[in-house]
């Protein structure tokens, strides 16, 4: 399958980090699956991030199985990979795969200085997670940060 942003296939990077974006995802233990991956604004540098809990926080079936308690203790794919870049974010591009990317992220997103993203389009989205999305993108807009959304074929 291929992935488009505006009927335009992405460019053969952008599609091999939002692929390496959706194969970190895999790592989660939570059914909810989001991985992401951060780019420096040089190239080579790169890190990752999936959905989890805190190091040393016992990810334990209970608290995975019960949604308000799991949305707590969550750290999400983008904060990891943010948290693992340090200050190599500032300028990078981030590729996110699984769900939009929610104002809970988009903060910390703004403030580590990353100028692109690349991630699913929250209008496709009817539930909460399309929600926060948008209320991200317009976060993203005021802060001019580049966005490009990809849907697959």
């Amino acid at each position: 399958m291929n992935l488009y942003h505006d009927g335009e296939r992405l460019n053969k990077w952008d599609e091999r980090f939002c692929r390496l974006a959706e194969h970190v995802s895999k790592w989660s233990k939570d059914n909810a699956k989001v991985g992401a991956v951060l780019v420096a604004n040089k190239g080579g540098d790169i890190t990752v991030g999936y959905n989890g809990f805190p190091m040393g926080v016992e990810d334990l079936d209970e608290r995975l199985a019960h949604t308000d308690t799991k949305l707590e203790f969550v750290v999400h794919a983008e904060v990891n990979a943010i948290i693992a870049a340090g200050s190599r974010a500032k300028g990078g591009t981030l590729y996110v795969w699984g769900k939009p990317i929610c104002a809970r992220c988009a903060g910390p997103i703004i403030q580590s200085g990353i100028r692109k993203i690349v991630a699913k389009d929250p209008s496709g989205d009817e539930g909460k997670w399309g929600v926060s999305g948008g209320i991200a993108e317009e976060m993203f807009k005021e802060a001019d940060i580049e966005m490009m959304y990809y849907t697959e074929d």
